[in-house]
C-alpha cells in the first residue's frame, strides 16, 4: 500500500485571481485535457505535445498530441524520445543519493576531496564547497556563468575543459547569499559519480536508476541505433516562422551535458520515474531506489528564491526554494515539487504534488514556455480546486506574459552603424582563459568572427559605433546576437575584445559578460 498523503486543504479567501477559496479537488477528464491541450498548440505554434498524469499510483491520462516534425506524418505518442533538458537534474541527484545511501559519499563532503582539480575564483570557496552546493544554485557564480561552454551545440568543450574553466569566473555575488541559477556545477556533480563509484555518469544513470526503474525509451547515454526511431524534433520560431532546430536534434551519442540536461525520454518512462519520486525511491518490485530519508533531503529547501505579487496573486505562493535538483514551492496550501527543462526548441516540465499523490509531465517540441505552463497549470490548479481560471489565455502571448513564450526574437538594427578606424587594425587571433580562441579576419571588405571550440558561433561583424560591431551570427537559429567592443592597443591594433548580448531578447546562456579576450597573434 502507499502511503496517504492527503491533507485537508486550508481556506485562503480573497484570491484576485479566483472567486472562492480551494475546497474541492476536479481534476481534468481526459476529454478536457484533450481540448486544452489542442488549444494551447495552436495558440503557440506547438508541433507536438505528450501529457500524463498520474495519481495514487496509477496513470491516469497519457497521451501524444500532434506531430514529430513538421511536414511529417508522424505523430506523437506515449513513447515518443524528448528531449526533457534541465529535468535530467534530478536523475544526477538521485544518483548521488543512492552512492550517500551506500555510504561511498557525504552530502557535506568538501568537492575537493572527490576532485581535486575542482577551482574556484575564491580559493576559500573552493575549499568551502561541498556536494550540496554544486546542486543548489546558491555557488556565487552569475546566471548562466559558462554555459558558452555547454551550448550551442555542436562544440569542442569537454566536461574536464568546464571544471578548469570554472576558476575564472569572477562571483557575482557572494557565496551562499543568492541564488543564481547555473549548470556548469551540475557537470561537476556528475564528475563525481566516476570518481566514487568507478562508473560514467551515464552509465551509471542509465542501469542503476533508468535500468532499474525498467525504462526502455529513456537513455542518459549512448541511444542505440534501433531505438532512433519516434524522435520528436526541435522547433522554434526564428525569423518569423516555424522552422526545425538542426543543430539541436536528438543525436544517438551521449553528450557532455548530460548530468546537466541530456536525458531524452519518453512520456511512459517519464510517468515512471514520477512515480518512484511520489513514492520515496520505491520501484515497482517494492525494492528502494533511494531511501525515503534522501527523499526527504532532496525535496528539502536549501536555497530561498524570491517570491513575486504575481506568485501570490496566482498561487497564494509565500515561500519559494531549490532542493537538490528540484524547484520548492507552496501553492494553495500544497508543497509543489518541480521542475521545467529548457533547450532550443524542446522543453520539458514536471510538477509533484506529493500530499496529493500527484504528479504530471508535459513534454514539447518546441520553444513554447508558455505552453507547457499553459497546460501545466490548467492541469495541477485543477486538482487544488482552481477550476476558473482560462491559463491559456492567462499565458496568452499577446497580455504581455511573455516569459519563456515562443516569440520572435528581437533583433537590433544593425544597418546603420559606422566605424572610422581602418578593418586590418581588429584583425588578428584572440584569447579567453575559459572560453579558448576566437579569430577575427576580413573576407574582402567583410569583419568576420569565428571562434575555434564553438564553431557555431561564426558570422560577419556589422559597424555599430565607435570601436563596436554586432556579430550577427550565421546560423540564426542561435538567437544571440551580440555587441563586440575592440579596446586598447596601438594605433594600427586592437589588443582585446568585450561582449554582450545585442538584445534583451538573448537567453541568459550566452554569458558573453564573462568573456575577457586579449589578443595572442595575428590571424
Amino acid at each position: 500500500m502507499r502511503p496517504q498523503r492527503s491533507f485537508p486543504i486550508v481556506s485562503i479567501l480573497g484570491l484576485s485571481l479566483l472567486t472562492s477559496a480551494c475546497q474541492t479537488l476536479d481534476a481534468l477528464s481526459s476529454a478536457e485535457i484533450d481540448t486544452l491541450v489542442a488549444e494551447a498548440m495552436r495558440q503557440f505554434s506547438v508541433p507536438g505535445v505528450a501529457v500524463g498524469v498520474i495519481k495514487d499510483g496509477a496513470v491516469v491520462h497519457a497521451q501524444g498530441y500532434g506531430i514529430l516534425e513538421i511536414g511529417l506524418p508522424e505523430v506523437v505518442d506515449e513513447n515518443t524520445l524528448f528531449r526533457i533538458a534541465s529535468n535530467s537534474k534530478a536523475m544526477t541527484t538521485a544518483a548521488l543519493a543512492m552512492l550517500v545511501d551506500e555510504g561511498k559519499l557525504n552530502w557535506d563532503d568538501k568537492v575537493v576531496q572527490h576532485i581535486p582539480d575542482f577551482q574556484l575564483y575564491d580559493d576559500w570557496v573552493t575549499q568551502e564547497f561541498t556536494v550540496t552546493d554544486l546542486l543548489t544554485h546558491r555557488s556565487g557564480l552569475g546566471l548562466g556563468a559558462g554555459d558558452l561552454m555547454l551550448w550551442p551545440v555542436p562544440n569542442h568543450f569537454t566536461r574536464q575543459d568546464i571544471i578548469r574553466g570554472l576558476r575564472y569566473f569572477k562571483p557575482a555575488s557572494s557565496f551562499r547569499t543568492q541564488y543564481d541559477y547555473d549548470n556548469q556545477l551540475y557537470i561537476v556533480a556528475g564528475e563525481l559519480i566516476p570518481a566514487v563509484s568507478g562508473m560514467q555518469w551515464e552509465e551509471f544513470v542509465d542501469e542503476h536508476i533508468l535500468g532499474a526503474m525498467g525504462a526502455r525509451r529513456c537513455f542518459a547515454g549512448n541511444i542505440p541505433l534501433s531505438e532512433m526511431h519516434n524522435v520528436a524534433a526541435p522547433h522554434a520560431i526564428v525569423e518569423g516562422s516555424l522552422q526545425v532546430i538542426e543543430r539541436n536534434r536528438t543525436r544517438a551519442a551521449w553528450s557532455v551535458s548530460a548530468a546537466a540536461g541530456g536525458v531524452r525520454c519518453s512520456l511512459h518512462d517519464m510517468l515512471t520515474w514520477v512515480d518512484v519520486q511520489l513514492d520515496r525511491g520505491t520501484l515497482a518490485d517494492g525494492s528502494q531506489l533511494f531511501s525515503a530519508a534522501q527523499s526527504r533531503i532532496m525535496w528539502s529547501p536549501m536555497t530561498i528564491r524570491k517570491t513575486s505579487d504575481a506568485d501570490f496573486e496566482r498561487d497564494r505562493t509565500h515561500f519559494k526554494a531549490y532542493g537538490l535538483g528540484w524547484r520548492l514551492a507552496d501553492v494553495h496550501g500544497y508543497k509543489e515539487v518541480s521542475h521545467t527543462g529548457t533547450f532550443t526548441g524542446s522543453m520539458s516540465y514536471v510538477t509533484l504534488i506529493p500530499e496529493l499523490d500527484l504528479g504530471v509531465v508535459v513534454l514539447i517540441n518546441a520553444s513554447a514556455g508558455n505552453a507547457r505552463k499553459a497546460i501545466m497549470y490548467s492541469i495541477v490548479r485543477a486538482y487544488l480546486g482552481v477550476t476558473d481560471v482560462n491559463w491559456v489565455g492567462y499565458f496568452s502571448p499577446d497580455k504581455e506574459q511573455a516569459d519563456g513564450a515562443q516569440t520572435e526574437y528581437d533583433e537590433i538594427d544593425y544597418r546603420y552603424g559606422h566605424v572610422d578606424a581602418p578593418l586590418s587594425r581588429y584583425v588578428g587571433r584572440y584569447r579567453d582563459p575559459w572560453f579558448g580562441d576566437v579569430i577575427i579576419r576580413l573576407e574582402g571588405d567583410q569583419l568576420w568572427f569565428d571562434s575555434v571550440k564553438s564553431p557555431r558561433m561564426t558570422g560577419p561583424l556589422w559597424p555599430y559605433r565607435e570601436h563596436t560591431f554586432i556579430a550577427r551570427w550565421s546560423d540564426r537559429t542561435l538567437q544571440g546576437d551580440a555587441f563586440v567592443t575592440f579596446d586598447g592597443g596601438a594605433a594600427d591594433t586592437a589588443d582585446a575584445i568585450s561582449m554582450r548580448a545585442a538584445s534583451d531578447d538573448v537567453d541568459f546562456s550566452f554569458n558573453y559578460g564573462d568573456l575577457e579576450f586579449r589578443r595572442v597573434g595575428d590571424e
